[in-house]
């Protein structure tokens, strides 16, 4: 791009109005031809032969304004001319001036990377016509693609963006885009940095232009500009990059244009100009956090207006502020990822709600690789939803919510009189319960057999226990029936050495449990009991037949003086459950509302916690806080 930039440039201290880039294309969607033409006022023949009769040496090195007094000048080594070789290898300059009497002179300038010299040609008098040169570039090189880039029309505008800004009535377009700062600028702020660095020249003074949401292609950079804004070098190393922000920084000094071939190297110009850039830096970073933090809450309060916000009402515990807090924070780091369609944003956001509450590694990948965070931001998030217990207690609080709804729901699928008739067994019940609902039979067990024969059951054993060898000879009940067993689960004994396993015979709640169930039940005991690949040791299991009611004869059996209650009957190494889902239901809703009683997150640092927050977010709105928090209107 800086070929074609600098050849604009070339046509702005010409005085043109009107510059136009044109990108010809070849059949394959190629670059073929570049033209750059503008109507200033032309190079005469003499100039010509003066400027492109060696490399160096300018026109406008004793002049720091165009001829006619109306433009401050880019250039002055003369250089410039020889970029437009980095765009093709063969180029041609067709330049026309107007002389004293006002008739007209063409010109033209040929020249390639192959020639020592460039060809200037006699001077054409012409009869009509106007002022102006045309640059005409063929024989593209390598990087030439990069002008067909969607960014590329970004990129020139950036380095013209003060000047036309200054100069509103040049027309620059770009292979069809009229290159319009206004058009993408959101806002401009202006920083006068300390007087003290610039010395005589006076205070820098620094131009933060913030570009629209759609000039995301736009890359943060600080311009070295003079004082008059034109274009000097540009830095992109060590400049703020946070997403969210596109912006271009603007350093005006009247300094940078008596060092403009120094300025590649300003960095270790320790004395006069890196001070300059050092200071340039820290506005840039302080004004961007103040911006970021602005954009937040204008973004959570649009979020809100569209109804997309995740949340509703105020939090009714601290647990449920700080997830609130920390869901803004994150949620607004990733806005940009957001779609803006309201239908879609609201499912990207309860999807990030989704994330928040997931275990905190995940979390992390989530920020790391989706949301591209910087290496602060994911230090800071570390230390906020890693390095503290915050993370999990929201994961622990939601994942307590949405099994005490899941109990809910079941539960009327159980009980309601017109669902039990419709609820199928193995093709619902079954499968609502094996996808990921299996901590209803205790939380410490892990699913190891769904919907197969006792063979599998006993893999699943043999495995458990570090043995992977095949089952060659299939496992049978006590009737030689080879038995599909509805779920296996397993844990580890609590003494470390062992396994327990559970196998659960699900009933659907139309069926009334009877003997003919308890039979079948007992079977499985006792095909596993008997079984000698099934032996041993510290190895317990325990078997369960679960249903909604049963007859009176099974009731009995189930209820035996001196045992637990439902417990059958119990072998060497196994025991025979019969159960009701009433009693399951309630053993887990006991246990989950004793873990949300004692949820309540209270931060050992709430001064750091906030601080952390703060950061990126400012204080929290009175009404998103948790009713402990807020105080009456006389501060009480």
């Amino acid at each position: 791009m800086a070929g074609v930039v600098e050849l604009i440039w070339n046509a702005l201290d010409a005085e043109a109005d009107v510059v136009t880039v044109t990108v010809a294309r070849t059949d394959l969607d190629g670059v073929d031809i570049v033209q750059v033409q503008d109507n200033g006022h032309g190079l005469t023949h003499a100039e010509a032969l003066r400027d492109f009769r060696r490399l160096g040496g300018s026109w406008k090195k004793s002049r720091s304004v165009s001829k006619n007094g109306t433009r401050p000048l880019h250039g002055k080594d003369g250089a410039g001319r020889f970029r437009a070789f980095a765009i093709g290898s063969l180029v041609e300059w067709t330049t026309t001036t107007a002389e004293i009497d006002d008739s007209l002179v063409r010109t033209k300038i040929t020249g390639s990377l192959d020639a020592s010299e460039f060809t200037v040609s006699d001077p054409e008098r012409l009869g009509s016509g106007s002022a102006g040169t045309t640059v005409r570039i063929a024989q593209p090189r390598e990087h030439a693609h990069r002008l067909l880039a969607d960014a590329a029309s970004s990129q020139v505008v950036i380095q013209l963006a003060v000047y036309l800004i200054k100069y509103p009535q040049v027309a620059i377009t770009y292979d069809g885009k009229t290159l319009d700062p206004k058009a993408i600028l959101e806002r401009e702020t202006s920083i006068e940095l300390d007087s003290a660095l610039g010395g005589h020249h006076g205070a820098p003074l620094l131009t933060i232009m913030e570009w629209r949401p759609e000039a995301k292609s736009i890359k943060p950079s600080l311009i070295l500009c003079d004082a008059k804004g034109v274009a000097l070098h540009e830095i992109t190393e060590g400049i703020d990059t946070r997403a969210g922000l596109p912006y271009t920084a603007y350093l005006m000094w009247p300094g940078f244009a008596e060092r403009v071939n120094e300025l590649p190297l300003a960095e270790f110009d320790s004395e006069t100009v890196a001070p300059i850039l050092d200071a340039a830096r820290a506005a840039i970073r302080d004004h961007i956090d103040s911006r970021l933090s602005e954009r937040r809450v204008e973004q959570l309060e649009r979020w809100k207006a569209e109804r997309v916000y995740p949340y509703s009402g105020q939090p009714q515990t601290q647990a449920e502020a700080n997830e609130r807090r920390v869901f803004d924070v994150v949620a607004t780091a990733a806005a940009p990822a957001v779609a803006r369609e309201p239908k879609a944003a609201r499912l990207s956001l309860r999807l990030i709600r989704e994330a928040l509450a997931q275990p905190p590694g995940a979390l992390h990948r989530v920020l790391k690789e989706v949301l591209d965070l910087t290496g602060e931001q994911l230090a800071d998030f570390d230390h906020l939803l890693e390095r503290t217990t915050l993370a999990s207690i929201i994961y622990t609080n939601k994942l307590v919510t949405d099994r005490l709804d899941f109990l809910v729901d079941l539960e009327s699928m159980l009980f309601d009189a017109d669902k039990k008739k419709r609820l199928l067994e193995r093709s619902q019940l079954h499968r609502i319960i094996a996808n990921g609902k299996t901590w209803i039979f205790g939380e410490e067990y892990g699913l190891a057999v769904d919907d197969q024969g006792l063979t599998k059951v006993l893999e699943a054993h043999l495995s458990s226990l570090g043995d992977d060898r095949p089952v060659l000879r299939p496992v049978t009940d006590t009737e030689g029936h080879t038995r599909i067993v509805d779920l296996m689960l397993s844990k580890a004994a609590l003494r470390g050495d062992g396994r327990e396993h559970l196998v659960v015979e699900l009933k659907r709640p139309s069926v009334s449990l009877t003997q003919i169930e308890l039979s079948q039940i007992t079977n499985y005991a006792v095909a596993v009991s008997e079984d000698e690949r099934f032996a041993a040791p510290n190895v317990r299991w325990d078997f369960w037949l679960l249903g909604d009611d049963m007859d009176h004869v099974v009731e009995n059996l189930a209820r035996t003086p001196n045992r637990p209650t439902g417990l059958y009957t119990e072998g060497q190494n196994y025991r025979i459950w019969v159960r009701r889902w009433a009693e399951v239901l309630e053993e887990n809703r006991q246990r989950l509302h004793f873990f949300r009683e004692h949820l309540e997150y209270q931060p050992q640092d709430e001064a750091e916690l906030e601080g952390m927050l703060s950061k990126y977010l400012p204080n929290a709105n009175p009404d998103d806080r948790a009713p402990s928090e807020k105080v009456g209107s006389d501060g009480e």
